[in-house]
């Protein structure tokens, strides 16, 4: 006589446990039913679902591994069903849903038999093995379960908790076929977080109020890009791709958040949720340095980023630019100046006082002609766009003359800003550097201060 045969369906999660509820069952009924989890599919079948429906029509019964409810259940609920539609007329295969008892199941399983402690559990297993005429040792069947299942089956779900939480929701049919954030999507969280986060004494905060909740300058410049990033984030999650934050959050007190993607679902009532981490960012103005040197260092890093975000960005190769191209100058450039200019004082204020007096009274004098250039090149760039200085519009701007402008401010932008960053990040090095004989002198104190310390002279304090 062939054995039984028995499904049980599981995310991968519980494969583990799956494993051991396999195990338990094949040596509890003596070998009288075989157990089949999809991990018995040989990784390179490829036939992998005919497979699973195959084992799911010839299956006597299927016990369900339920776990936590915001994961993804879609497959193990079209086992159960298909399991279901498969049931010849006239026979009966019960399925057993095995859930945490701290845990409410969804409605698709609502019907099935629950089972939420290992007496559930002992009791079933005997009911399927007095049904198939088997000869088990009660005590045994107690045992197993009792000392292999419980725990991984009934026990509470670990999860990490270690940082703060906030969560998205918006039902998922709002979303349309626009990649944009639906305005009726909510974040919530505990009240304190979203008030470290968002200066808000709520539990919850609509997505349309988000950029409502930055106080000055400089919080709505770290606000819309928080907005933006954290909605192509969301929008990803939707197609089961993951985006890395970069941009930081700027919360109360001046205090700096990283919100990392933990999860992203649709639960079964439509909501489509995100949950983020809301994680300290060490970043911010640097401390410890002189004014001299705060300027250098703020100089250089905005210097790169007008380097990567604006000059290899919006050059001229041809006199012919379409009218995206027209759009994307006109209406990038002035938003990434603005920026970059706002960020700056953010970060740490470039005092033009201190730039000059960091360098000698030569270099001083051409650092001064430098900065002196930047209003013309500014002005004449804007102008080329048909913009004010203060990037207001007063023309089609890049069509005609324009276009020679254009070049021409530009090449000068790049020309100032090749010329700033060398000149900076080389007085930086001088400020650093030491000549080769202190080198030298530290490496040997370094060399004997190792020595001290993988030495057995030294004796611990304790």
């Amino acid at each position: 006589m062939n054995p039984a045969p028995i499904f049980i369906s599981h995310r991968s999660e519980y494969a583990r446990v799956a494993r051991d509820l396999k195990r338990t069952i094949e040596n509890t009924s003596q070998g009288h039913l075989d157990v089949f989890i999809s991990e018995d599919i040989p990784r390179a079948a490829g036939a992998w679902r005919p497979t699973i429906e195959k084992h799911l029509r010839e299956a006597q019964c299927l016990f369900l591994i339920y776990g936590a409810p915001y994961e993804d259940w879609s497959w193990c609920f079209y086992e159960a069903g298909y399991f279901t539609a498969a049931n010849p007329p006239g026979t009966v295969r019960p399925i057993y849903c095995l859930v945490r008892p701290n845990v409410e199941p969804p409605g698709p399983l609502g019907h099935l038999q629950m089972a939420t402690c290992k007496d559930h559990l002992i009791r079933d297993l005997m009911e399927l093995y007095e049904r198939n005429g088997i000869d088990f040792d009660a005590g045994d069947v107690r045992t197993a379960v009792a000392t292999t299942l419980e725990q991984g089956l009934f026990g509470r779900i670990a999860e990490f908790d270690g940082y703060p939480r906030v969560r998205f929701t918006v039902q998922d049919a709002a979303f349309g076929k626009t990649a944009e954030i639906p305005a009726t999507a909510v974040i919530t969280g505990d009240q304190g977080v979203l008030g470290n986060l968002f200066r808000i004494n709520a539990s919850s905060i609509s997505w349309a109020d988000v950029m409502d909740a930055a106080a000055t300058d400089e919080d709505r410049l770290f606000m819309s890009k928080w907005v933006e990033e954290t909605a192509c984030i969301i929008l990803a999650a939707r197609k089961n791709r993951f985006i890395a934050p970069q941009t930081v959050l700027i919360g109360r007190g001046g205090l700096r958040y990283r919100t990392v993607l933990d999860r992203a679902r649709i639960q079964g009532d439509g909501t489509y949720a995100c949950e983020f981490l809301a994680i300290d960012d060490v970043g911010g103005p640097a401390t410890g340095l002189s004014s001299q040197q705060l300027t250098l260092l703020t100089t250089i890093r905005l210097g790169f980023r007008f380097r990567a975000e604006l000059i290899q960005k919006f050059g001229l190769e041809s006199n012919t630019l379409s009218q995206q191209e027209r759009e994307a100058r006109i209406q990038g450039i002035p938003r990434i100046v603005e920026n970059l200019t706002i960020e700056s004082r953010a970060r740490g204020n470039i005092n033009p006082d201190d730039l000059l007096a960091a360098f000698d009274t030569a270099e001083s004098e051409r650092m001064q002609k430098l900065l002196a250039s930047w209003p013309v090149i500014k002005r004449e760039l804007y102008r080329s766009m048909g913009l004010t200085e203060d990037g207001k519009t007063v023309g089609p701007g890049l069509t005609g003359a324009d276009i020679d402008r254009y070049r021409t401010a530009f090449e000068a932008l790049r020309l100032l800003n090749a010329e700033f960053l060398s000149r900076c990040c080389a007085r930086v090095s001088r400020m650093m550097a030491k000549s080769e004989a202190e080198l030298s002198e530290n490496a040997k104190q370094l060399e004997q201060a190792l020595g001290k310390l993988n030495g057995a002279d030294l004796k611990s304090a304790a």
